[in-house]
């Protein structure tokens, strides 16, 4: 790349957020040793500050005789803060500096000079911490800098940080493309792009990084919601600040890309033992111990296990920015009549959210899936292909040719051992699998014991995503009166007497509600008493076709039901849901989404799985939570 040439001189970009108490003495300790015979720029970034921060420092730049860049952006973080700032740089040299660091009073002059004289690309000083930056004593001294061996190992390793202390080539930010828009704090992966820029490909520049013992800048000892103070931040944007940086670089050695992927894993580890208190022999020891031996570790699976160390942390600000890769998923499924299918539809909803182009298929083991018949409007734009084929139930599979193609990620939603075994035969990169207790599987979730069914899928998908997800499927703006009822189910002992629901639909309408029976075409007998009874009061809709159900539920206020397919349509299209469970657990089966869905359960409240002995007053008393009649 051909070098751009700045006029020879210093540009110092501030960056600030909430400040407002030390920001003059920052721009104080910067502008003081400006000397005539040199060019100076200062670029100051708001970074959304809350405080006076901005004001203060506007006010003072009118005031000095100097040439100067203030702007304002929403909070981002420093390293988009410090990129947006490169668009107004002039001179040939950058300075960054906090805004709340206090610079040596001859640093800007001794970094240059010592920069111009050994042909440096980027320069390292020393700093310290001091309650009061202000009255700190700077020695007047001049050591000479001295180049850092073996730069790029200890960079991509260790880790190596810092702002305020360093100045750099304004030629050479900008042909590394300054720092890591993707992470938070930018004081990880400048040094990493300009200490490790001859990997990026066979004709980009070794540059020269240097480093000196002279303090160069000093901050204050404690501030509160400091980034560096934050251990978690400084970790995870280490991290992914590394690995970011390790997918582009292709020609670094393998044996050091090994090692700092082992080094990230093993941070990782102190962190679950140390702040998440995870017990001492789990899954991810073992992964830690495979490491230490696998000649190949998988970079992706790392990254993962970066999101799941640091999943729960509120401090940590995480730059969040689809994941618009193409990548190839196989989501492996039973039997997917109507219940399993819309018990999984959260997956997949989750699923497309993380990954808004991959490429979904859709493997049905045990037979036809109804995603490809009664459910396929709900399929389109969730699922791109389906396969159904007798697959993953006899041990023969497990000598038979793979004929699936190859995945960047296989989802075994079953906990079947010889299933998983043969579904490992898969070609693929990730294998995500809650059976034998994730023995299997390369990632792990937070909550490896969820029991509710469609919250343990989602899980399985939150693995794949650097924060929580979270299902979410709301439909509480349905202002009118009608109330969806499926009195029906497959099986007797999951019924609620029909009496019952006769009760509650006389309470509603009593209170102007107007009753709708979902019925299937089967129960006759239903809607002939359910006519008897009411007449023109209510509505009944019989038809087999389950579009045509979320099509009417969709317009009601709320629904109730028996643990059966009707209900769990009624649930998927968002609708508030009341569900009776009686000899079935409420705990697996119970629908998520919507904070308004309740269920209630003759087991866990009155120690019967018989559905009857929930009462009509209780279920009356559920119900005005949902609506308030």
């Amino acid at each position: 790349m051909q070098r751009v040439k700045y006029k020879d001189g210093i540009s110092i970009i501030v960056t600030l957020y909430n400040k407002e108490e030390y920001i003059l003495q920052t721009l104080n300790s910067a502008t003081n040793q400006f000397e005539k015979s040199e060019k100076y720029q200062v670029i100051v970034v708001d970074d959304g500050s809350k405080d006076r921060s901005y004001k203060i420092a506007k006010d003072f730049l009118r005031k000095k005789k100097i040439d100067y860049k203030i702007f304002t952006q929403r909070n981002t973080g420093p390293s988009i803060a410090t990129n947006n700032a490169l668009k107004f740089v002039k001179y040939s040299y950058i300075k960054l500096l906090d805004g709340d660091d206090i610079l040596a009073p001859d640093s800007l002059k001794y970094m240059k000079s010592q920069m111009q004289k050994k042909d440096i690309d980027l320069l390292y000083g020393d700093w310290d911490w001091s309650p009061d930056p202000n009255k700190y004593n700077f020695i007047n001294n001049k050591p000479d800098s001295s180049e850092i061996q073996n730069t790029f190992e200890k960079f991509v390793v260790n880790g190596w940080g810092g702002s305020s202390n360093l100045m750099i080539r304004t030629e050479t930010i900008l042909e590394v493309k300054g720092c890591d828009e993707t992470v938070f704090v930018q004081d990880y992966s400048l040094p990493l792009r300009v200490a490790g820029n001859q990997y990026i490909s066979k004709t980009s520049r070794k540059f020269n990084v240097f480093s000196t013992e002279k303090i160069i800048c000093v901050g204050p000892s404690f501030i509160k919601e400091r980034i560096m103070s934050n251990n978690a931040q400084t970790l995870y944007d280490l991290s992914i600040a590394t690995l970011n940086f390790l997918e582009k670089a292709t020609f670094v050695n393998k044996a050091l890309k090994r090692k700092a992927l082992r080094k990230i894993v093993a941070r990782c580890l102190s962190w679950r033992r140390r702040v998440n208190k995870e017990k001492l022999f789990n899954k991810f020891l073992l992964t830690y111990c495979f490491s230490k031996v696998n000649p190949r570790i998988n970079p992706k699976v790392v990254r993962y296990h970066v999101f799941r160390t640091w999943v729960s942390n509120e401090e940590i600000r995480k730059i969040q920015k689809k994941d618009k890769s193409k990548v190839k998923i196989l989501v492996y499924v039973g039997l997917d009549l109507l219940g399993d299918a819309l018990l999984k539809l959260p997956l997949l909803k989750c699923l497309r959210q993380i990954f808004p182009n991959a490429q979904i298929t859709w493997l049905a083991g045990k037979g036809n899936s109804i995603f490809r018949t009664e459910l396929s409007s709900i399929a389109s734009g969730l699922i791109d292909n389906i396969y159904e084929e007798d697959f993953g139930s006899n041990i023969l599979d497990l000598f038979k040719k793979n004929k699936f193609g190859t995945y960047d990620i296989v989802i075994d939603t079953q906990k079947r051992f010889l299933t998983t075994l043969i579904l490992q035969k898969i070609k693929t990169k990730i294998f995500v699998s809650s059976c034998a207790n994730y023995l299997f599987s390369d990632l792990i979730p937070e909550n490896p014991d969820e029991r509710n069914i469609s919250q343990h899928l989602v899980n399985l998908s939150e693995v794949l995503s650097p924060s929580k997800v979270k299902f979410s499927n709301l439909n509480n703006k349905v202002n009118n009166n009608k109330i969806a009822i499926c009195p029906g189910a497959s099986v007797i002992w999951k019924r609620w007497a029909f009496e019952n629901f006769i009760d509650i639909a006389e309470h509603l309408i009593r209170r102007n509600l107007l009753p709708i029976f979902i019925l299937g075409p089967k129960e006759t007998d239903l809607e002939r008493n359910l006519i008897r009874e009411f007449g023109g009061k209510i509505k009944i809709f019989k038809s087999n076709n389950p579009m045509e159900t979320i099509k009417i539920v969709k317009n009601c206020k709320a629904g109730i039901s028996n643990d059966t397919g009707c209900g769990h349509l009624i649930s998927s299209t968002g609708t508030p849901t009341l569900t009776l469970f009686g000899p079935t657990d409420s705990e697996k089966f119970s629908p998520i989404g919507n904070p308004l869905h309740v269920s209630i359960s003759s087991q866990k409240t009155f120690k019967s799985k018989n559905i009857n002995a929930i009462p009509v007053n209780l279920v009356l008393r559920k119900l005005k939570t949902i609506i308030d009649y």
